[in-house]
């Protein structure tokens, strides 16, 4: 039941109280108990009222004080009048210890005079106000919350609710944060960032990308940004960005600028496209870096690699970079010359300098540059094709900028030739003092045989003009030992004037040579060779064959060697053909040694004319008779030529022009 209805049935009570004479007694009983009734019934109404009001006060009070924002009721001078379980619970206090207390006490001191001229302001304006400010409690850490609040209708005081916004205010300030971190990002590493929309056409972009673009905000349309794409990129850059657009993939690309001013600029764009649930691209997010200084430096660096490059090539030396680690790092191309390109290709110190140790070994050049040391040293390599190659090797350091990681400068030096002509003057040395040795014995053999052939003679004139003593029976046998004795006399002295013929220094110039008699003169004297006993020796020389002009000297040593090598070629037994010839067509005289010797291995038949190259066992040759036989033809005019085939033989071909060709 109402209220009003209640007071209604009340103040209708007097009109029952008639004069008792009027009414009648049981008539006025019944009235009390019909007016009674109503009556209970009415406090029951009004009790069940009572009970749902006060349930009802229970229930707003449950949620006023578990509301999430904290409700305060302020007085003109800032006390708290009242307060719920949020806002206690924020101020880090009791309800009732709040009551009465300022509320500025709880306000951070920067913060305390904004609070005060809020809460003036509150008071003056009759509207609802906001205001943050700090909450600083001793023992918490500090809060930020929004205050708002409005004057109550008297006047003297205002309802206030607090909304704790750390969190917010902490986001707020790391958004900020990063967003101030960003464009100092971008402005320092030159990255512009930009998002479109397809549909609509919205472009945003950044501080940094008008930078790079060189253009106001106002300018930033998509038309302005097509246009600033270099002529010559734009089909490309437009053609990747339609089909990043077309099949919502991301991409990378690099292109040119050109900017209003006139000037270029290389850029690279990173393009990340957003997809709804149908694949349909809603959105597309990039960003643009200035690489104009990086392609710049790479043009550089590419212009100083390749005048290092052109350097490096230029170099008759082999040039070898290795790394920290001992791995080569860089070569020119002489390098190849010394080394097989599977070890310069991915290999290390260990594969060109000592491939049979496991381990670095203390005189590895480049271990001993990586640890700061200028080393110069030597080594003998032997490349695929059996050539042996004699190299000086110098190795410095190349310290870096921070001293750390050093790395070895290698020089690689072909000294092959000065060896070989190192040896060749030793060998020509030792040969030029046993031509000298040879030469004084030969002389002083000579003379003692002159000797002995002249008194011998004079004992054979003396039988001859004396019949009596060739009618001694007792020297009967003289004459015929005189003259064996003066035969063989001879014979040594044309030896031995063979051996001076050949060991005579030559004098460089050219006389006629009769070939067929240097061929004896040769023969002769490698009669004494040993096992040439056991071979078979063919003289065949064509008879009027013409004059060459040569130098005799140079010639026996050519021929010399052939006939030797065909000798020393035959084992248990052979035979040796000596042919001359002449060709009137090729106006050429031709000599011909061939033997029946061991022969020479294919893949060999092509070095036998380098210096020191042979075939023969240690001790029984150096390697230096056909090199300088090769040497002394071709400066004759002449050729020579050698076919063998290995158990059968060999034939070495010389041809010389003729006198007058």
């Amino acid at each position: 039941m109402k209220p009003h209805a209640v007071k209604r049935t009340i103040t209708a009570l007097p009109d029952v109280c008639v004069p008792r004479a009027e009414i009648d007694a049981r008539q006025f009983h019944q009235q009390l108990q019909i007016l009674q009734h109503e009556l209970e019934m009415q406090v029951e109404e009004l009790q069940r009222s009572n009970r749902e009001l006060e349930e009802s006060r229970n229930t707003y009070a449950l949620l006023y004080d578990c509301a999430p924002v904290g409700y305060f009721t302020f007085d003109r001078e800032g006390r708290v009048r009242s307060v719920n379980l949020t806002g206690a619970n924020l101020l880090g206090s009791e309800r009732a210890f709040l009551v009465g207390q300022r509320f500025e006490l709880f306000v951070a001191v920067e913060d305390r005079f904004m609070f005060v001229d809020f809460l003036r302001m509150v008071f003056l304006g009759r509207d609802k106000m906001t205001c943050r400010v700090k909450l600083s409690i001793s023992g918490r850490a500090s809060l930020h919350v929004r205050i708002e609040a409005m004057a109550a209708g008297v006047g003297d005081e205002c309802h206030a609710a607090l909304m704790d916004i750390t969190e917010r205010k902490r986001a707020e300030e790391y958004l900020r944060e990063s967003e101030y971190n960003l464009t100092k990002a971008q402005s320092m590493s030159h990255v512009g960032s930009w998002r479109s929309d397809p549909v609509s056409g919205e472009l945003r972009v950044s501080d940094e990308l008008l930078r790079i673009l060189n253009i106001t905000r106002e300018e930033a349309t998509s038309e302005v940004l097509t246009d600033l794409i270099h002529p010559e990129d734009r089909n490309s850059v437009l053609a990747r960005l339609q089909q990043g657009a077309a099949q919502g993939s991301s991409y990378e690309i690099e292109h040119r600028l050109l900017l209003k001013d006139g000037t270029s600029k290389w850029v690279y764009s990173i393009v990340e496209p957003s997809v709804n649930i149908a694949r349909q691209v809603v959105k597309l997010y990039g960003t643009t870096q200035d690489i104009t200084e990086r392609k710049l430096s790479e043009s550089r660096l590419r212009n100083k690699k390749n005048e290092l490059q052109t350097i490096f090539d230029s170099v008759n030396d082999g040039v070898i970079v290795f790394d920290h680690n001992g791995s080569i790092q860089h070569l020119n191309h002489i390098c190849p010359e010394f080394f097989p390109s599977d070890i310069l290709v991915g290999g290390g110190c260990r594969d060109v300098f000592h491939p049979d140790v496991a381990f670095s070994p203390l005189t590895c050049p480049v271990e001993l540059a990586l640890r700061g040391e200028r080393v110069e040293t030597s080594m003998v390599s032997v490349l695929e094709d059996h050539t042996t190659r004699y190299i000086d090797i110098t190795a410095n350091p190349i310290k870096d900028e921070f001293g750390e990681k050093t790395r070895a400068l290698v020089f690689l030096r072909d000294m092959t030739l000065k060896r070989v002509h190192e040896m060749q003057s030793i060998q020509t040395e030792k040969m030029s003092s046993i031509g000298v040795l040879a030469t004084g014995v030969a002389h002083e053999i000579n003379n003692p045989l002159t000797s002995v052939a002249g008194y011998a003679e004079a004992l054979l004139r003396r039988f001859r003009d004396e019949p009596s003593l060739v009618n001694d029976t007792r020297l009967e046998v003289f004459p015929k030992y005189l003259e064996v004795i003066v035969r063989e006399a001879h014979h040594c002295k044309g030896i031995i004037g063979g051996l001076l013929n050949f060991g005579r220094k030559s004098d460089g110039l050219k006389y006629v040579v009769d070939i067929n008699a240097l061929l004896v003169e040769i023969l002769e004297l490698i009669k004494h060779q040993p096992h040439y006993e056991e071979m078979e020796v063919a003289v065949k020389l064509m008879e009027n064959i013409p004059a060459i002009l040569g130098d005799p000297s140079a010639l026996r040593q050519v021929f010399m060697n052939l006939l030797i090598n065909a000798c020393q070629a035959i084992k248990d037994g052979g035979s040796v053909e000596i042919l001359s010839s002449y060709s009137g067509e090729d106006q050429a005289v031709f000599v011909q040694v061939r033997d029946s010797g061991c022969g020479i291995a294919h893949d060999m038949i092509d070095r036998i004319w380098d210096p020191f190259f042979t075939t023969k066992e240690v001790g029984k040759g150096v390697g230096l008779g056909l090199a300088l036989s090769y040497n002394i033809v071709k400066r004759h005019g002449g050729e020579i030529s050698v076919t063998s085939t290995v158990g059968e033989g060999s034939q070495f071909m010389v041809r010389l022009p003729a006198r007058g060709e």
